[in-house]
């Protein structure tokens, strides 16, 4: 019975309400707004000449405002053409090329129905009591949770946030009392029976997110826990005949579509994310029930947008989502319909980047998202190095296995020839970078038997006096004379242009400030700029005003604008722009060399020489960066990067990992 159920609702889902509805009526275009999912047309059901019945395809429901017939593409099929429940099944069955399962016919028990509206009456009983406690709680978690990552009362009710007691059977009590027998109570998923036979609440100690399907129904619930010490910080209703954990996307019942076509379905990770965003006013988010999406959930998606944006956060887990998801839509993808990525910045939820950085910044990000044939190829690329064959010929086959996943042949072929694009310059950039290295760096020589020669044989445990004077063994201290120039540059250019704040706000979160005193100033500017967007003098004013003496004199009484004129406040906004873009690339690559060479010293112990080739591979790779920059060029950071090369080749050449006592041994 469940499983028929299950399919039931499936075909619900699949199936395109207005392409069903379209069969039998003419669509009024003037009043339709497709984008929306909102169809208008002459009733079918009686004589009218004005347009008054209206399918909402996103809901997947009709309704006539003269007749008020209504219903969804089974009510619709079975009234307009006369057919019984199976039958109607089975037709919808082969138009969407679902297989209906063996037993559907057979399972068609009457009470089926009553079971269902049980189960749905007992989550709204469900829901009342969680939101009912939510109001009478004042224990400190809750209100702390509810004012920082909550905000507003409206919220709070659009959503219809509750909160579940500690007590083990408060809930089940409370729909015993509405005379509901055990077995329905438990089998709907708000209670469980454990090994010993009693009944507990499933959700205790939580606040309580009701999920609900396109019909408006609750039909389960998910569960955040305040306690740092439960085993799961998130929990959902287990399966059931109405709640699919795959098959649903949590606020689609919400989900306003944007006002203009361009603007798009965004998918973010989490409940959170989405209260996080529709806090700011976006309020055209999705996200899935704490799993990875599932090919229903995206067929679900593409209904809302043909190429939603997924915002998932920006550490290791949202990368694997991502490409998970990439990879599961290859064979789905066509023409009309595609996936797109909004990068966050390294460390960042959606939720942290409006915090921190504001509205403003989420939608410039979301302005320029990643196509699906970026999101593959940095997955695969991302991290590796392509200099031998070898290495080439692994990319080929693995981007050859990537084409043959996508169906639609004239979408593989552009997909292709894409890819061998994209090749064609990592190949020659791998080439003339191993080039460029070799010229700067001397290999270490091998003997006749092919093994790495004695002078690399042997490594200290303890770095020696020449190696703890050495940039590898020596701290980085803040203070050299670029590191002062670049910090004071970042804040200067970002109190006379506060938008640059929301324009390179992804740089920003990278870079960590080496001075205390300019590390102060910028996180006031963040802060107050996370207020509410000011102007120059208005964030000037409020600087002042919390540090009590003139900030932006301070700042150019260093001289940095004699360097770099573009720093002066009269500079245009693209002036600003293009030396902000240049500064924070240098300091970006300068803190990844000292990284990369930190690393190099703590690993020097174990790693072979290949190891340590690559890494002064790498090594020159920041330089080139730091050297790239087309604005202001910085001759005395040039040659101080150039020097942590030199250092570090000197490092290999010089034979500081040596044991002493090898030395010793080989001077007697």
């Amino acid at each position: 019975m469940i499983a028929s159920n299950i399919f039931v609702q499936e075909l619900r889902d699949k199936i395109s309400l207005a392409e069903v509805v379209g069969k039998k009526v003419s669509w009024d275009n003037k009043k339709s707004n497709q984008s929306k999912g909102i169809f208008w047309a002459c009733c079918p059901f009686h004589d009218e000449k004005t347009a008054s019945f209206k399918v909402d395809d996103i809901k997947g429901l009709y309704y006539c405002f003269g007749c008020h017939e209504k219903g969804d593409c089974i009510t619709f099929l079975r009234k307009t053409e006369n057919l019984d429940f199976v039958s109607t099944i089975r037709r919808l069955a082969s138009e969407s090329g679902l297989q209906i399962p063996s037993n559907f016919e057979t399972n068609q028990d009457p009470t089926h129905r009553k079971n269902r509206e049980a189960m749905l009456s007992l989550h709204n009983l469900a829901v009342k009591f969680y939101i009912n406690h939510l109001k009478e709680n004042q224990s400190k978690s809750v209100l702390d949770f509810l004012k920082n990552r909550i905000g507003s009362r409206q919220l709070i009710d659009d959503f219809q946030l509750g909160f579940a007691p500690e007590g083990k059977k408060s809930l089940f009590n409370y729909l015993s009392n509405q005379e509901y027998a055990s077995d329905i109570i438990i089998n709907s998923g708000l209670c469980a029976r454990n090994d010993n036979g009693e009944i507990y609440d499933r959700f205790r100690n939580r606040i309580i997110f009701p999920i609900i399907n396109q019909r408006d129904e609750i039909v389960g619930l998910g569960g955040r826990t305040l306690s740092s010490s439960a085993q799961a910080k998130y929990l959902n209703s287990p399966e059931t005949e109405i709640f699919q954990k795959g098959k649903l996307l949590f606020n689609q019942n919400n989900f306003v579509p944007p006002m203009q076509k361009e603007n798009n379905v965004i998918v973010v990770e989490g409940y959170m994310d989405v209260i996080a965003l529709s806090k700011v006013g976006l309020k055209n988010c999705v996200a899935p029930l704490g799993t990875a999406v599932t090919s229903d959930q995206l067929q679900k998606i593409w209904r809302l947008s043909s190429a939603p944006i997924f915002a998932f956060d920006g550490d290791t887990s949202g990368e694997k989502a991502l490409a998970r998801l990439a990879f599961l839509s290859l064979p789905l993808i066509s023409a009309e319909r595609t996936i797109q990525a909004c990068k966050l910045p390294t460390g960042m939820d959606p939720d942290d980047l409006v915090s921190k950085f504001g509205k403003e910044t989420l939608i410039t990000l979301l302005e320029k998202p990643q196509s699906l044939l970026e999101i593959i190829w940095e997955h695969e690329t991302k991290g590796k190095t392509y200099k031998t064959p070898e290495n080439r010929a692994s990319l080929e086959n693995r981007i050859n296995a990537i084409l043959k996943d996508i169906s639609n042949t004239s979408l593989r072929n552009h997909f292709s020839s894409a890819f061998y694009e994209l090749k064609k310059k990592l190949f020659s950039m791998s080439i003339n970078s191993y080039s460029n290295f070799l010229r700067g760096s001397k290999a270490p020589q091998f003997n006749r038997a092919g093994n790495i020669g004695n002078k690399f044989r042997y490594l200290t445990n303890q770095p020696t006096k020449d190696a703890k004077t050495s940039l590898l063994g020596s701290d980085t201290k803040p203070d050299s004379m670029e590191s002062r120039f670049q910090e004071t540059a970042i804040v200067i250019s970002l109190i006379n242009h506060p938008k640059l704040i929301t324009s390179f706000a992804s740089q920003l979160n990278e870079i960590t400030f080496l001075f205390k005193d300019l590390k102060t100033i910028y996180q006031n500017i963040i802060s107050l700029n996370t207020q509410r967007k000011r102007t120059r003098k208005d964030l000037l004013d409020k600087l002042n005003e919390m540090s009590g003496r003139d900030v932006y004199q301070q700042l150019i009484s260093t001289g940095h604008l004699q360097v770099n004129p573009f720093l002066n406040e009269f500079s245009s906004f693209n002036e600003a722009q293009m030396t902000l873009d240049d500064v924070l690339t240098r300091k970006i690559a300068k803190q990844n060399l000292i990284q990369e060479l930190a690393d190099a010293q703590e690993d020097i112990q174990e790693n072979n020489d290949e190891t340590l080739t690559w890494r002064l591979g790498q090594a020159n790779k920041f330089l080139h960066h730091a050297q790239s920059g087309k604005s202001i060029p910085n001759t005395l950071e040039k040659k101080t990067l150039e020097e942590d090369i030199e250092e570090i080749n000197n490092l290999i050449k010089d034979e500081i990992w040596i044991k002493t006592k090898s030395k010793k041994k080989t001077n007697h």
